[in-house]
């Protein structure tokens, strides 16, 4: 075994010099121990307790060639290893015990695990079918603890600013050392650290300081609250991003694929997980262009509809006064804002009042001849399509193109929404996320990678990889 020091040091270089783990010496008679504990998963209240004071009051009584014989065999414990590698220290370490380090290198092992499990709740906003439960709390610890319990490496790194000259705000900055890009890590953690502002409520404030969110109306950074999730994203090279007092974080860079992507598709047979990720895609196209297409067929590409369906809606359009345009404006306009009282309402009531008032309002809507039965169903499938996003981004994203699409196919008709439809190509080809291509792993085209877009592949899952090729860094 190597001496004291070497060993501290190893430690030091493997976790990054990482400010949650703990490094404390310890005088007794004539020489020095040293605990080392990570305060993330770790109780400091039992090592008080149950190492430190028992060792104070006994230190007199101990001899100094019968130390290790002492702490080894007396320490109240019930969980208590001799460590005798580097490797069984940092995975002891990151597994809540508190290693115990002497003058000749020998050392020892003590649990002393922090209730991170209690305070932790469900995530309420990403609801999990068949993955893990458990969502990140405002605790900054207990989220770290989280995370730590899930991935017990020294590769788990994690860096730390204090943000907000008021506020004073923690943020952390985790990775995976040595699959995550670092050029990456050092331009996200500079610009952290640049951040000059007042107070810092959430990680929501920090976004704009590191991404180009606000040149881009679809999302380049993804916020969860899924533990598992974090977890898995890391694996893949991402940087997750945790604020003190968040029950969020953000995951650095973003795709567009992750928008189709949902954490329990990691839980579900491959088959299954195609099929939800093709009816994610489909309902994103029938959200964007639906109200498009309509309008484009009735007011200036009529030609195009069929004769007897054409017949149809001539008859349920006799009597209405308004355009389709407006129409179609309208109605969306009012299911969004039933959809804005659902999320916004207090409690579960929501729901029934979103679904109540959208049945009341367009059956009243039709029998009073304000607007046609067809554009209440072509409105009602898109907003319908809409719901599968569970992202409030994305769904954001939606709504505003959604708007320009219906405004170009209200000048242009047909030809608008196809140029439309190219402009979004178009800027999703060309967007970014942290310098990292937002289109991947289409553009630029990694073939690897390809096992983990639409499709899912079991070796994708079982062995993650960073997402970006070596071209992309």
């Amino acid at each position: 075994m190597q001496s004291k020091t070497k060993i501290i040091n190893e430690i030091k270089t493997k976790t990054g010099k990482s400010p949650d783990v703990i490094y404390k010496d310890f005088p007794i008679n004539n020489k020095t121990i040293t605990l080392i504990y990570s305060n993330s998963v770790s109780s400091s209240i039992s090592i008080n307790d149950f190492i430190l004071r028992r060792l104070d009051e006994e230190k007199k009584y101990i001899k100094d060639n019968d130390l290790f014989n002492y702490i080894k065999n007396y320490i109240p414990n019930n969980s208590m290893v001799e460590v005798k590698s580097i490797k069984d220290i940092l995975y002891y370490l990151f597994s809540g015990f508190t290693i115990i380090l002497f003058e000749d290198g020998k050392t020892l092992a003590f649990e002393n695990k922090s209730k991170i499990f209690s305070d932790v709740q469900r995530s309420e906003n990403e609801k999990s079918l068949k993955g893990p439960s458990d969502s990140f709390t405002e605790n900054y610890e207990i989220n770290t603890g989280m995370i730590r319990r899930r991935i017990k490496s020294e590769n788990l790194w994690l860096k730390e600013a204090t943000i907000g000259k008021i506020s004073k705000t923690k943020v952390g900055i985790f990775y995976i050392n040595g699959t995550c890009d670092e050029k990456l890590i050092n331009n996200i953690y500079n610009k952290i650290k640049n951040i000059d502002i007042k107070y810092v409520g959430n990680t929501t404030y920090l976004i704009d300081a590191i991404s180009n969110v606000n040149r881009s109306i679809f999302p380049t950074t993804l916020t969860t609250e899924r533990v598992d999730y974090v977890c898995q994203l890391l694996m893949e090279g991402r940087v997750a991003l945790m604020c003190e007092n968040s029950n969020e974080v953000v995951i650095l860079p973003c795709v567009f694929l992750d928008f189709f992507k949902d954490p329990d598709d990691y839980y579900e047979k491959p088959l299954n997980v195609i099929a939800s990720r093709i009816v994610r895609f489909v309902a994103m196209i029938i959200a964007l262009v639906t109200p498009a297409i309509y309008i484009s067929l009735m007011a200036y590409n009529i030609e195009a509809i069929p004769n007897k369906l054409l017949i149809n809606f001539t008859v349920q359009r006799d009597g209405v006064p308004f355009s389709t345009i407006f129409e179609v404006i309208v109605m969306s306009f009012m299911f969004q804002i039933l959809r804005e009282s659902d999320m916004r309402y207090p409690g579960k009531g929501g729901s029934s009042i979103s679904i109540v008032g959208g049945l009341v309002l367009g059956q009243a809507a039709v029998e009073a001849g304000i607007v046609s039965p067809i554009t209440i169903i072509i409105v009602g499938i898109s907003s319908v399509a809409s719901l599968a996003f569970s992202s409030i981004e994305i769904v954001n994203s939606i709504r505003w193109w959604q708007l320009i699409l219906i405004c170009l196919a209200s000048i242009f008709g047909f030809t608008g929404t196809m140029f439309g439809i190219l402009i979004i190509i178009a800027m999703l080809v060309s967007g970014s996320s942290c310098g990292k291509p937002y289109f991947s792993p289409f553009e630029p085209f990694n073939k690897e990678r390809q096992k983990d877009a639409l499709i899912s592949k079991k070796e994708m899952r079982l062995n993650p990889k960073n997402i970006f090729s070596k071209e992309d860094k």
